[in-house]
């Protein structure tokens, strides 16, 4: 059996399989069933700022007869807004005394002083970690590309000030230059980078003439571009640890990652197609892998492929086909 222990944001992990923030991370049961299964670390389902604020608000409007007799209505509005935040410490709390693998909290917030507010409170419950999705969409057309970047720079300041947990940020990839920013985060001294985040997608039902969700899953085919960049990144920014997310849904591709320089990868949706044996089925392709090829141990060929460590590293940074695709 190969040595599968790996080293994420100073955490030992048994293996490279971290379950992403999902349904499957919401309750202590899954929570569980996530570690029986062999999962190495978990994130917890995210909290989310907007969520808490408009359930907060239903539940103001739901009494605002009584509330608009008197002054209560902004102290019932934060007491609405701390039930949520508490509900998501005790899940914590309860994760640290049921599961012996690392407990990584995750926040959706839109402020920065939110943020704040939530890690020192998740910190306070336990935690091993956070992680912190991170991502403006920058429709306002008055706002500068750089001015984007400099209030994200910004918010990984506030966040390492306000913590002493390791702090690995989940982003997107559409930046005008990727590369600067990723050195921005480490020099701000996050942890990890978790490459990348999967967005909400927006679409139009034309029946009904409403905005939809597409599918929130992932398919098989959609790690390249998380790829692409570990392997860009990994060897030459190498205070933070990256972690692969969105499109893994086998052990080879975890093994790709592993290639490219990543510490661990994120999974999710194959979980939710295939239920919790999809881990021990990944683990075991990561162990018949590595016997056959003769490797002891993850460190034995984590970050081989990555563009620093290759003598042609040129490949990764290709965008375009050399010669015209041909009809076989």
């Amino acid at each position: 059996m190969s040595d599968l222990k790996t080293t994420y944001m100073g955490l030992s992990l048994k293996n490279p399989i971290v379950v992403a923030s999902s349904p499957l991370t919401a309750n202590i049961d899954n929570l569980i069933k996530c570690e029986k299964a062999g999962a190495a670390a978990v994130v917890l389902k995210s909290i989310f700022e907007e969520q808490i604020n408009s359930d907060a608000l239903s539940e103001t409007t739901r009494n605002a007869e009584y509330l608009a007799l008197s002054d209560y209505q902004e102290v019932f509005n934060n007491i609405a807004k701390d039930y949520y935040i508490n509900q998501y410490a005790e899940l914590i709390a309860e994760a640290k005394k049921q599961l012996s693998i690392p407990v990584i909290a995750s926040i959706n917030c839109t402020h920065v002083s939110t943020w704040a507010d939530f890690i020192q409170r998740f910190e306070a419950a336990g935690a091993d970690a956070l992680e912190l999705n991170y991502y403006p969409i920058a429709s306002d057309k008055d706002v500068a590309g750089k001015d984007v970047e400099k209030e994200a720079i910004a918010f990984a300041k506030a966040a390492r000030k306000a913590t002493r947990l390791p702090i690995a940020l989940k982003i997107g990839y559409k930046y005008s230059s990727l590369a600067n920013i990723i050195k921005a985060f480490a020099d701000e001294k996050i942890d990890s980078l978790v490459l990348f985040n999967r967005f909400y997608r927006p679409d139009i039902d034309i029946n009904s003439e409403k905005i939809v969700g597409m599918s929130g899953l992932s398919s098989s085919s959609e790690y390249s571009e998380s790829l692409r960049w570990i392997a860009l990144m990994a060897a030459e920014i190498t205070s933070v640890d990256f972690a692969a997310s969105t499109g893994v849904h086998s052990g080879s591709t975890v093994i790709k990652m592993l290639l490219a320089g990543a510490k661990v990868t994120e999974v999710c949706s194959e979980i939710i197609s295939r239920g919790f044996d999809a881990i021990p089925t990944m683990l075991a392709e990561i162990n018949t892998w590595m016997s056959t090829k003769g490797y002891n141990s993850i460190a034995d060929f984590q970050g081989k492929l990555a563009q620093e460590n290759m003598v042609d590293g040129a490949h990764w940074e290709r965008t375009q086909y050399m010669k015209n695709l041909q009809n076989s």
